[in-house]
């Protein structure tokens, strides 16, 4: 398994930090020691929560008595792509007795009663944490003693992967500071006809994104063009060709998770949405909390063509050539 998704929660069993494919976190925020954490929440690429021994996520140092909200107790990896160090920043800071509520997507065999390990903060049960094999192929012990005569019946249904990669109404697209908030890759796929393909089409569950990447092997089972070959002859700017991908402005960067550079237009997730409109400059609503359902050309264009470098484009040079960008004349 090279996903992350059996990462999505690891226990720390005594005092000892979890083990990862590629990734070390240092510490716990400032204060803790492994050995006052039940758990770590992610911790596999992006960033690492934490959890006290009491079933709490941690927001301010142990025994605060006054809140710090500026207490910083998310740890982010570095990102070369935003151009950030790893670091700390601030989740929910100083909010007292913050639950841990989110069993259903990061754990497997979950129940929404009681108390995991007795830790109150923690809100219902699971059977392992972590998203594992029965999370998605449903509860294989007959299969595990009869493999020939029980089959494992596979759910290729998209909604099996959007129930937890969404964060609620799938007709609404939330975003907040600059960015479309992160685990929306459903609600994303909703705003087109994408939405009638099956995830696995693209990809590898077992496999993910991330560790393909670093072994710098193909992230996907296809490739853009094979659908969209009409599409992949014909570049308007012949200066493209050869130098940039069909990702780089069809799933531009508009999601973050842990670090985003709004000035750049460059989150640290790509987008699901794909379909570019070429008269829409601006991403989101005017109140900046939902992103409109096609890719404008701030996030499109603008991650290259950065504005205040030399590579600036005008709003109206950027409309011209995304117009008919892939019609033939």
């Amino acid at each position: 398994m090279k996903s992350g998704h059996p990462w999505k929660l690891n226990p720390v069993v005594d005092g000892e930090p979890p083990r990862y494919p590629f990734t070390d976190v240092p510490n716990p925020p400032e204060g803790w020691t492994w050995n006052d954490i039940s758990y770590v929440i992610g911790g596999y690429n992006w960033k690492a929560r934490f959890v006290d021994k009491n079933g709490y996520i941690i927001t301010d140092k142990p025994g605060a008595t006054v809140s710090d909200t500026a207490y910083l107790n998310q740890y982010n990896f570095a990102n070369l792509v935003v151009g950030k160090e790893a670091g700390w920043v601030s989740y929910h800071s100083g909010e007292v007795q913050l639950k841990y509520d989110c069993g259903t997507c990061h754990t497997t065999g979950y129940r929404p009663t009681g108390h995991q390990d007795n830790m109150e903060g923690i809100v219902g049960t699971w059977a392992e944490p972590g998203v594992q094999c029965e999370a998605c192929h449903g509860p294989g012990g007959l299969h595990a003693s009869n493999p020939y005569g029980i089959e494992m019946n596979v759910d290729r249904d998209p909604e099996l992967c959007g129930k937890c990669h969404r964060r609620g109404d799938v007709t609404t697209v939330d975003a907040k500071g600059g960015f479309v908030e992160h685990h929306e890759q459903y609600e994303e796929l909703y705003q087109s006809k994408h939405v009638t393909l099956d995830c696995v089409i693209c990809h590898d569950p077992h496999k993910g994104v991330v560790q393909l990447r670093q072994s710098k092997e193909p992230t996907t089972r296809t490739q853009c063009a094979n659908c969209h070959f009409k599409q992949g002859q014909y570049q308007k700017n012949p200066k493209h060709e050869g130098y940039v991908d069909c990702i780089d402005c069809h799933m531009p960067r508009i999601i973050k998770s842990a670090w985003g550079d709004a000035a750049r237009f460059t989150g640290d997730i790509r987008t699901h949405l794909m379909a570019i409109d070429p008269t829409q400059v601006g991403q989101f609503s005017e109140d900046g909390l939902t992103s409109k359902s096609q890719i404008a050309l701030d996030f499109a264009c603008k991650s290259c063509h950065v504005p205040g470098t030399a590579a600036e484009k005008s709003d109206e040079d950027l409309i011209e050539m995304a117009t008919g960008y892939h019609t033939k004349p």
